[in-house]
């Protein structure tokens, strides 16, 4: 059974070699569009392992995870009884000391109606409630300022443990709660601070703060469609409802399957009918698929009549017009390097040309006319080395861990007209920092001086920031002096005016850590490190980033204060106006490779 690796990764380096025990639990899925196949599990070879010992934080003597885990067990069980409304009240109060000093929750003021068609936030307001009863306080905030209704998910997530001495502990706790009342659909986000006392020798609570969002929305939710359009296309589900791990274990490595499966996703309108239609590239040895919208809401696959359906292992297709004739062609990155078709007009692919990559692999692909000559160039992030050095696709040797520079070269593609693509990576000064571990990149006219200018989020350390200065040295790294240097896991970025001034601002997509928080926070966590590795490591669990545009060439860090940082795993993000209220929205993928243990979601 694969294991999330690269969360274990990230923990044994916050532990420094100390690994953190998981324990597995099922999790069962509902609903109308799930379909199971049969023998999609892989049968285990016999004599395999197939549980990790359990590890014991204690034994590297790490009780802040020890307490952790009994923290996180009592908290599960109140949210299952809030989930199944089942004696929670009793279960919460049992939870308390009987030296309990009360609860205070700073609650959001919440109307009890509200206008159709609209997303509304509440922030909370100034004067706390103070009860002496957790359970009253916990029902008036779920059912009298926020939820109103039946709690449908609930979840917490302890970030930071601090020994206060005399056998009492500190913990500070995000929470989540999230139902329906009338139609209406609620979120309730805050943090709690826990006070807790282990001198009897279980962990009692005594005392409870905590400050409360709320959010509600009366336009309805997003409807999975996926077994009413795609259910009927051939082999769909066969392929796609296995899961990567079944492939991994029937196809031969050197095909390029590997077991990350991160190939994505590309949307565009092929044929030019006004629909949006859809090419899902797949791992090394199984076919790419190109499935066209039909008019009744359904798809058809294509891939083999429109010649794209490679068999090469592929990351980071995108639909772009290249040669200016009014239709989407297609940029492909496979393993070698990059494959460039023309499509016809009608969806119809030929190749026109190919570039290798010599030294590493390519993961995503952006495209932007950036010396405005008329025609767009692309630039190939590269997130890792030829196996080799590094062996696997994924796999990474980040050197050192918190800002690592020996990741892969990108590139930047210029369009010469008639299908001829120049690499002009140093020409063009975007060899300056080039062998981070790039996932993606943005352009943008920041500064609003007629040229796009290029973002580029690194794993394992700091992002890029090429400002095009349009000299013959084009492009610049300014990302420390325009403030995005960002240090952390950057997986993904996308620009957007979030706060309607007329000025494009930076999101980009990190990954957040509970454990990392709670870890690298610890006086003992990197005893021989200075201050500025020190924090390093810990903005490296804090989450996405949000940049307002200044104005005068700087950003500013607005993203704890815009509450937009826990994005959980954020493996890609996009800023749009999701309910056409004139305010960008942000959406967040995350998560990792999911297996019996749902926990990385």
């Amino acid at each position: 059974m694969i294991f999330l690796f690269r969360s274990l990764v990230t923990v044994l380096l916050f532990l420094s070699a100390f690994l953190i025990s998981c324990k597995k639990k099922g999790r069962k899925s509902s609903g109308p569009e799930v379909l199971e196949i049969k023998g999609a599990n892989a049968p285990v070879v016999p004599g395999t392992e197939t549980e990790v010992p359990a590890y014991d934080p204690g034994d590297g003597g790490w009780e802040i995870e020890e307490w952790n885990n009994e923290i996180i067990s009592s908290l599960k069980t109140l949210s299952k009884k809030l989930i199944n409304n089942e004696g929670w009240e009793i279960y919460i109060n049992s939870l308390c000391s009987p030296d309990f000093e009360g609860a205070s929750f700073m609650c959001p003021k919440v109307p009890k109606s509200f206008e159709q068609g609209k997303v509304l936030l509440f922030s909370p307001e100034d004067e706390p409630k103070i009860k002496g009863v957790l359970s009253e306080s916990m029902s008036e905030l779920l059912d009298e300022h926020a939820l109103r209704g039946r709690v449908e998910r609930s979840s917490f997530k302890v970030v930071g443990i601090e020994d206060s001495g005399k056998n009492k502990i500190n913990c500070e706790a995000l929470a989540h709660f999230a139902g329906r009342h009338d139609g209406v659909f609620r979120e309730l986000k805050g943090r709690l601070n826990l006070k807790w006392d282990f001198e009897s020798g279980e962990m009692k609570l005594l005392r409870v703060d905590g400050s409360f969002r709320a959010g509600y929305s009366s336009i309805g939710q997003f409807v999975d469609v996926t077994q009413s359009s795609l259910g009927k296309v051939p082999e769909f589900a066969e392929q796609f409802y296995r899961g990567q791990d079944h492939w991994t274990g029937q196809l031969e490595m050197l095909t390029g399957i590997d077991v990350g499966g991160w190939q994505g996703v590309a949307v565009a309108d092929i044929n030019n009918d006004g629909k949006d239609d859809l090419y899902v590239a797949q791992p090394g040895g199984l076919p790419n698929r190109l499935y066209i919208r039909k008019s009744d809401g359904t798809f058809e696959d294509q891939s083999v009549s429109s010649g794209t359906n490679f068999l090469d292992s592929c990351h980071g297709n995108l639909f772009v017009d290249l040669d200016n004739d009014g239709d989407q062609d297609l940029i492909s990155g496979v393993l070698d390097g990059v494959v460039i078709m023309d499509n016809d007009g009608e969806g119809n692919f030929t190749k026109r040309a190919s570039m290798i990559l010599p030294a590493a692999v390519p993961y995503s692909i952006s495209a932007a006319d950036y010396d405005v000559d008329g025609d767009l160039d692309f630039y190939v992030c590269c997130y890792n080395k030829r196996p080799g050095a590094n062996r696997h696709h994924i796999f990474a040797r980040p050197v050192p861990y918190h800002d690592a520079n020996n990741g892969g070269r990108n590139a930047l593609f210029r369009n010469d007209g008639n299908w001829a693509f120049r690499n002009v990576t140093k020409k063009e000064g975007l060899d300056e920092n080039n062998r981070r571990f790039s996932y993606a990149s943005s352009w943008e006219d920041y500064d609003n001086d007629g040229d796009l200018d290029l973002y580029v989020a690194n794993d394992f350390g700091r992002n890029n920031f090429y400002k095009n200065e349009g000299s013959r040295i084009r492009f610049r790294d300014l990302a420390e002096e325009a403030g995005v240097v960002d240090v952390g896991p950057g997986m993904s970025v996308s620009w957007g005016d979030y706060d309607n001034d007329g000025k494009p601002d930076l999101y980009v997509g990190n990954m957040f850590s509970s454990a990392g928080h709670r870890i690298s926070s610890q006086d003992r966590f990197h005893k021989g490190a200075d201050k500025t590795t020190k924090d390093y490591y810990r903005r490296h669990a804090r989450g996405n980033s949000l940049y307002k545009n200044i104005g005068n060439g700087t950003f500013s860090d607005v993203s704890l204060s815009a509450g937009v940082s826990v994005g959980r795993w954020a493996w890609s993000s996009r800023l749009g106006d999701m309910d056409g209220d004139g305010y960008q929205d942000i959406y967040v993928a995350n998560g990792f490779i999911t297996q019996q243990d749902s926990g990385d979601l």
